[in-house]
């Protein structure tokens, strides 16, 4: 089979030269860094995020800027064609690979858009089996195709069904499956996650879309709402279970229930609004026995004329005690969510360096391009706060919160506000942008939605999004794909009195003309951060050549103590390589279809290789190319060894 991968170094343009500047670039790039940390020999990938507290990072230093330009592939494998299709009647959305695979011993455990379960063999990639848990491949579901992965839960030696995969559906579903078979755990039945919420109206409205998160010997899962599919969508519930039997633990509402802490903030009730629920991963301070939950929007995201007050706990970092699912801290980092601006990211958990010590923090990247950081034992910010005044809403019976928080450290990742200065393109597009703008209200970040149309920015796709971010704990870098795009957001009255007097116009769209985005490039950046300091170390555009204006990167990043950063997400398939250190694209990986789950790397034993290996099945939402593949690269054996 010919190799589907190709390493280019990008920084000349002409392929005639690739030799000689590819021997250049090994005589010129870095070792990796002697900064106090020594590599691993060897290192796994027990989670989707790299380790329980997040922050997608490999001790790994085999492959490194050094001789990153020597990958090859090493294997590839097809999971079949029936696992990925565009989007038509009956279906009407196609699927969307955002899995990210992990290791539980030798085996490479990953899911695919239709919630199937593959294991492979991780050095070789040899299939070992596969589950279905047959979804109704003709349904609609409200989240496209997708599944981000399963959690693995180790147990003990007297444990049967051990250790045990937790898969979460797309039908809501928790399945317990045995990792050396893929068969399902005998004494564990599957549990209907839509069980205790309001009662639904359609099987879309709920759903799962990333893995669960172990923690002992539980298994916490959130769920995905469809929170404009109507005002009084069912709440965010989130639910711990045991994960021998399978009984409930825990649960937390993250809409308080009457009578609990923060239902005063709802100041009619939550009658007429729901979701507010915990789509993204959840993440886990094992030591400490915390659990950190990002909230996302309350329903509908555009209106919130009948839910007035500032709606906790969404849009909120939650910090719960793990053994019994109560409230040991929470901050709002958007009051009276109008815009969409959920908390997508998984929380990461790091430490900060202040006055010659380590602070246990809490990173909270943001649709808003805002970072915050907390401690992560008492909630207290580690960089000010600031309550600023932000514009108020000029819909009848809408009550836009006079303020909103901003971390004053570290700056936004991307801008706040699209002016005349920064349209760009031809003198037919700046003059067709322009007259768009002028239409628009746009007073900046937090412009309410309004009956004339606002220009939201950045958009509801973020600043960063689901994407998530990578740390270097040696390098003190925190690595972050932002977008910085703007939409075109609308109410219409619906005719209806007194509840859901409006809702948003089905044309929202990008600020964009003839398909191109307004605001001048690139809209895609990846961004470095300082944590300690809390300032930028550096951002480059997320462009692989002279004629990509940098796309919004949707996929998480991977940074590995060899000194890179491994980066796809956007609509061109590619995965790039940038070094840790200054940000410069060194190389990038050609893929057969779009990336838009996490890279991970492993090494197994001393004597083995590094591998990077990442799953390429494109996005229909974005439009990347769709496949099958799941794909490993490791460094070129020498000659004597092939």
């Amino acid at each position: 089979m010919a190799p589907f991968s190709c390493l280019r170094l990008t920084r000349w343009s002409t392929p005639s030269h690739a030799l000689f500047h590819c021997l250049v670039a090994v005589a010129l790039s870095l070792v990796v860094p002697a900064i106090g940390a020594t590599p691993a020999q060897t290192a796994t990938w027990p989670v989707t995020e790299g380790s329980p507290g997040g922050g997608r990072y490999s001790p790994l230093a085999d492959i490194n800027t050094s001789n990153v330009n020597q990958l090859e592939q090493a294997w590839v494998y097809r999971y079949g064609h029936d696992d990925y299709f565009d989007g038509s009647f009956p279906v009407y959305r196609g699927t969307s690979s955002e899995t990210t695979p992990i290791l539980v011993g030798d085996r490479l455990i990953f899911t695919t858009p239709t919630n199937r379960v593959i294991a492979l063999d991780a050095e070789t990639g040899k299939e070992l089996w596969i589950f279905d848990p047959g979804l109704d491949r003709h349904a609609w579901y409200t989240n496209m195709w997708t599944n981000r992965g399963v959690a693995v839960w180790q147990g003990g030696s007297q444990d049967a069904c051990a250790p045990r995969v937790f898969l979460t559906t797309l039908d809501a579903r928790l399945i317990a499956l045995d990792a050396r078979t893929g068969k399902r755990c005998p004494g564990f039945a599957d549990i209907d996650l839509r069980e205790g919420v309001r009662p639904l109206i359609d099987r879309r409205e709920l759903s799962l879309t990333s893995p669960g998160t172990v923690a002992g010997d539980l298994i916490i899962v959130g769920s995905s709402v469809a929170d404009n599919f109507r005002a009084d969508a069912p709440p965010g519930i989130v639910k711990a279970f045991d994960t021998r039997s399978g009984a409930l633990r825990w649960t937390f509402h993250t809409i308080p229930a009457k009578g609990e802490p923060g239902a005063e903030t709802w100041k009619t009730g939550t009658d007429h609004t729901g979701a507010a629920n915990v789509w993204s991963t959840i993440t886990v301070d094992l030591v400490r026995g915390l659990v950190f939950l990002p909230v996302t929007s309350a329903s509908p995201d555009h209106y919130g004329g009948d839910r007035p007050g500032i709606n906790l706990y969404s849009d909120s970092i939650v910090a719960l005690d793990l053994k019994t699912g109560k409230l040991k801290w929470q901050f709002q980092t958007v009051h009276h969510d109008l815009w969409d601006y959920d908390l997508a990211a998984p929380p990461i958990l790091i430490d900060i360096r202040r006055d010659g010590r380590d602070v246990p923090a809490v990173v909270v990247l943001t649709k808003t391009s805002l970072v915050f950081v907390f401690n992560r034992e008492t909630g207290e910010p580690l960089f000010p706060i600031e309550e600023r005044p932000v514009p108020a809403s000029d819909v009848p019976g809408e009550e836009a919160s006079p303020t909103q928080p901003f971390p004053v450290k570290p700056p936004p990742l991307s801008s706040h506000r699209i002016t005349e200065a920064d349209l760009w393109g031809t003198p037919e597009q700046r003059e067709a942008c322009s007259a768009r703008l002028s239409k628009l209200r746009n007073d900046g970040i937090f412009t309410p939605p309004s009956l004339r149309g606002t220009l939201e920015h950045p958009a509801t796709g973020g600043g960063a999004n689901w994407s998530g971010g990578a740390f270097d704990p040696v390098r003190r870098l925190l690595f972050v794909p932002v977008s910085n795009l703007g939409m075109e957001i609308r109410l219409v009255a619906t005719g209806r009195e007194p509840t859901e007097r409006y809702r948003l116009d089905g044309k929202t769209e990008l600020f964009a003309h003839n398909g191109l985005p307004c605001n001048r490039p690139p809209w895609g950046r990846l961004v470095a951060v300082d944590v300690d300091k809390g300032e930028i170390a550096w951002s480059v555009s997320t462009s692989t050549g002279p004629n990509d204006f940098g796309n919004s990167p949707y996929g998480p990043p991977l940074a590995t103590a060899g000194g890179l950063v491994f980066q796809g997400g956007t609509f061109y398939p590619f995965l790039r390589i940038h070094d840790a250190v200054t940000g410069e694209r060194i190389g990038e990986l050609e893929l057969p279809a779009g990336v838009h789950g996490g890279a991970i790397a492993f090494k197994l034993h001393p004597d083995s290789r590094q591998f990077i290996v990442v799953a390429a099945g494109g996005h229909d939402g974005l439009g990347s190319p769709k496949g099958d593949y799941v794909i490993a690269w490791a460094l070129r054996r020498p000659a004597r060894d092939r």
